[in-house]
Formats: C-alpha cells, structure tokens, sequence
C-alpha cells in the first residue's frame, strides 16, 4: 500500500497491477468513497448524471476500485439515474484472486423496475437495504436480497454493520451526494477517492467541497486531464502508524 502525497501515478502509463497496489485497502474492514466531481464541485453534469463527467482512465479506475472489494454500495436514486447494473467479472481483474463484487442499494420506498439492470447479469442478487418502514413487495423479494436495516445505530453506521452481517466488510460506496453526506456524518468512510473532471457545469454546486472529517492526502495519480486523489481519514491514518 502506498503512502506518499508526493507520489504521482500516470493511469496512462502504469499497467493494472500497479494501480491496484496503488490503491490496495490496508484492512479487512474497509470503507472507501470513490466520487467524481466537475471542476466547479458538481457531482453530476446537466443531465444529472457523471457521465457527462467521467473519461476513459476514471471508468478504468471505476472498475479497479470495485474489483478491489467485496460490494459496492449506492443510493436508490442515483442507482435509478445512473442505470446501474449487477457487476460482472472481468478478465484482467482475475490476478487479484476476488469474488466479484456484489450490488447493494439503499432505499427507503422499495419503488423499483423489476425489469431494470439493476436486478440481472451479475452473478449474484442484488442486496437491497431497506431503510424504512415498507415491507418488501413479494416481486422484489424474488429478485433481490432485501436486508433490514440495523436499528441501533445513525444511519451510515447502520449500512456498514447491515453488510458486515452479511460478510461485506470491503465497501465503495459510489454515492450520490445524499447517502454519501450520511456516511460522512457517521465518520465510517476511511478513504475518500476523488477525480477532479476538467469539466465546468455552471450554477450553484449541489454538495458543498468542505468535508467534516480531517484528511490526509496519500496519494495522487492523472491521466490526461483528469486529476485523481486518494485520501485517508486521519483517524485510519493514525491507526496505520
């Protein structure tokens, strides 16, 4: 695991493997936030999406930090925007000897199209966290793993003890602004991934740029005119000591 704030890694240049060494989890429990934002602190573009923010070398990078864990974790409705759909396995991640990684998606209405990608073409089904009071339609019960939420605890402890019962302990969650500010709030991110897109996308900013939690810059990488930084939670940081 490397950290080194002055260490710049070319995505272009540097083969799979050392970007996976790069940005390797130093614990079995670990909870990273992999974002993206335009250069004017948007997280999506103005269709309401990161497509029109993300490149070729953030998509690489996208797929590697999901391969690195056991479950990647998102909101409902940035699941629905962004057309989400079950991971599948991908040939040049085999080297790193992981199950692929499963779908969870948290939701406190259960509203889904059943039909959607959201429920197919992985391996296995997709887990929903259910953070409210609805009981899970017979239709969605079927397709998915519906896993009550755990009461005891402030909401984003709650998703992170719901999947470790579950045997998920390696976490990325994806987002967006809302679940991602709930995490926050419960201080159980311990790695912040952001890409800075060159893009501009105007207006008022949805997610402020000022984090509650103090980090430590461990890392950076580019590629083209994308820039990638990792950050670990001065809290992790101190423990890693």
């Amino acid at each position: 695991m490397l950290m080194d704030s002055d260490f710049n890694l070319d995505l272009n240049s540097a083969t799979i493997r050392q970007i996976a060494t790069h940005y390797e989890a130093p614990k079995v429990s670990w909870v990273r936030a992999n974002m993206i934002t335009s250069q004017d602190g948007h997280f999506v573009g103005a269709k309401n999406t990161s497509r029109e923010l993300t490149g070729p070398a953030d998509f690489k990078l996208l797929l590697l930090l999901r391969a690195l864990s056991d479950v990647v974790l998102v909101g409902a409705n940035t699941a629905r925007q962004e057309n989400y759909r079950q991971p599948k396995p991908h040939p040049e991640y085999e080297f790193l000897a992981r199950p692929t990684p499963r779908l969870a998606i948290v939701s406190a209405s259960l509203e889904f199209d059943l039909d959607s990608n959201l429920f197919s073409g992985g391996q296995e089904p997709t887990i929903i966290i259910n953070v409210g009071d609805s009981k899970p339609p017979a239709d969605l019960a079927k397709l998915a793993q519906v896993v009550p939420i755990v009461r005891n605890e402030i909401l984003g402890s709650a998703i992170i003890s719901t999947l470790s019962q579950i045997g998920l302990t390696k976490v990325t969650c994806e987002g967006g602004a809302k679940l991602l500010s709930e995490m926050l709030k419960a201080d159980v991110i311990d790695e912040y991934d952001l890409t800075i897109s060159p893009s501009q996308v105007g207006g008022t900013a949805k997610f402020a740029e000022s984090l509650p939690i103090d980090w430590d810059q461990v890392g950076t990488a580019s590629a083209d005119d994308f820039q990638f930084q990792r950050f670990f939670n001065k809290r992790v940081s101190q423990q890693l000591q």
